[in-house]
């Protein structure tokens, strides 16, 4: 019997992109680069939790959860930049300017370039 990872951080995901990440086994997570992320290291285990409403503080009694290991974790001045200097495999082969479009619903370009982004590259384990 195998014990379980040790799980750092528990992390809001909205659904679609949860959906993507369970029908992939694996995505990138664009997030602010603020301070709840910088204890986050290559290797380390997040859980990502449902959130149904895109503002949710906590997860739903019936919130899917994935569970991911971080393996890269990129950081930029801004999303813009961050999507031009990921490397190919990074964003498979994803859209950028619709991606970009995507995180403006959650962030707008000042906030952006107040904290900086980061991307992690996560794989479902």
């Amino acid at each position: 019997m195998t014990a379980e990872p040790h799980i750092k951080k528990y992390v809001q995901l909205t659904t679609e992109p949860l959906e993507a990440l369970i029908e992939n086994g694996h995505g990138i997570d664009f997030r602010l680069d603020e301070p709840a992320w910088q204890d986050i290291h290559n290797g380390d285990i997040i859980q990502f939790w449902e959130d149904l409403s895109g503002w949710d503080k906590k997860p739903a009694s019936n919130a899917r959860r994935v569970t991911v290991r971080i393996t890269d974790i990129f950081r930029a001045a801004s999303f813009s930049e961050l999507m031009e200097n990921l490397p190919e495999d990074f964003a498979h082969g994803a859209n950028k300017g619709s991606v970009i479009q995507d995180l403006r619903q959650w962030w707008t370009s000042e906030k952006e370039k107040e904290t900086g982004v980061l991307g992690w590259r996560v794989t479902v384990i």
